[in-house]
């Protein structure tokens, strides 16, 4: 690919010039996915706004409300099992978890700015390394590094408390308000901001994390951190859907609809795509983890869920709501699991 030689300094500028937009559109478009009709019209939009700070349509004064409203969620979350700790109804937290989790997301920041700066000098879309190089990696670390770095009695407690760090860590790298601010979490955050996902990205994120969240926590308790109940839906979700946007965008010719939960002002609304192909990547996948797991099932139990899981989360993802596949495939994954148990 060819390097973008003016990138950098179109991107340097148009920081520099963020705290005063230039009106653009006084809505967002019908069509988010349209900007993906060319790689001639993606590059010029994304290097024409590579941070997405000089739109007029963007309401960022709602991201900013959002982001407080939402660490003083996590806050108080962070009080409550605290507090729940001292009165003996959790178990005590685990401090050094917290020197693993830290370089998880010290690695995670370095990833991102690695590949912004890909993004920007080379013309990669933002969509392949958002999927195949950082999130993986970021929701691992969200979902997956806790459980594996917390052992024994107090797993729920560091689960839940790393969680929420995790998510105070997002808001204060990742809103408009501290990136308008803060030049490097600007530059880092180039590589996650897909553009057909502005000014709501970092809004899709918390509530993604959040939903899915709430439906592991349930079985985590019941069932334990290190079964596959909790495990085999999480890693469809980080590699099956992870591949299943960058097929779609490269691959994708038979595509379909779908929607976002919320976009310009509207439940339920934007046209956004979904490919045949791309969810054809989440079927593979499905079938090539429960390859790793045949000792977990009886030969009965192995049958029925090579045959009619990797359908479901498949299924799931596809009727998903934009960025809302997460907690999807969590509630289908996890609810069969557990059910196959009784065959």
């Amino acid at each position: 690919m060819a390097r973008n030689s003016g990138a950098r300094k179109d991107a340097r500028m148009n920081l520099e010039s963020s705290n005063a937009p230039t009106p653009s559109s006084s809505a967002l478009p019908d069509d988010p996915m349209a900007v993906h009709s060319s790689r001639k019209v993606y590059f010029e939009h994304l290097e024409a706004d590579p941070y997405g700070f000089n739109d007029a349509a963007y309401d960022w004064p709602q991201d900013t409300r959002f982001a407080l409203a939402t660490a003083a969620f996590y806050t108080t979350v962070l009080c409550g099992v605290l507090g729940m700790v001292r009165v003996g109804i959790l178990p005590t937290f685990n401090p050094e978890s917290l020197g693993y989790f830290a370089g998880a997301l010290v690695l995670l920041f370095v990833g991102k700015c690695f590949f912004s700066w890909l993004v920007l000098h080379f013309r990669i879309k933002i969509n392949y390394v958002r999927k195949l190089g950082l999130r993986p990696w970021k929701k691992l670390a969200a979902f997956v590094v806790p459980i594996v770095i917390t052992q024994g009695s107090t797993v729920l407690t560091d689960w839940i408390v790393l969680f929420a760090l995790g998510a105070l860590v997002g808001l204060a790298t990742e809103s408009y308000w501290v990136r308008s601010r803060v030049k490097l979490f600007a530059y880092a955050y180039v590589s996650w901001d897909r553009i057909e996902d502005r000014p709501y990205s970092m809004r899709y994120d918390q509530i993604e994390d959040l939903f899915r969240f709430a439906i592991y926590l349930p079985f985590m308790i019941l069932f334990g951190e290190s079964s596959m109940i909790v495990l085999i839906p999480n890693l469809v979700n980080e590699f099956g859907d992870g591949l299943a946007e960058p097929v779609g965008i490269r691959f994708g010719k038979h595509t379909y609809r779908a929607r976002a939960i919320w976009y310009d002002g509207k439940f339920w609304s934007g046209n956004f795509v979904r490919s045949i192909e791309g969810s054809a990547a989440v079927f593979v996948v499905s079938l090539l983890i429960l390859s790793f797991y045949s000792a977990s099932f009886t030969p009965t139990q192995y049958i029925v869920t090579l045959v009619v899981l990797p359908l479901l989360m498949t299924t799931a993802e596809a009727i998903s709501p934009h960025t809302g596949d997460g907690p999807m495939l969590a509630l289908v994954g996890c609810v069969f699991l557990w059910a196959v148990q009784f065959l």
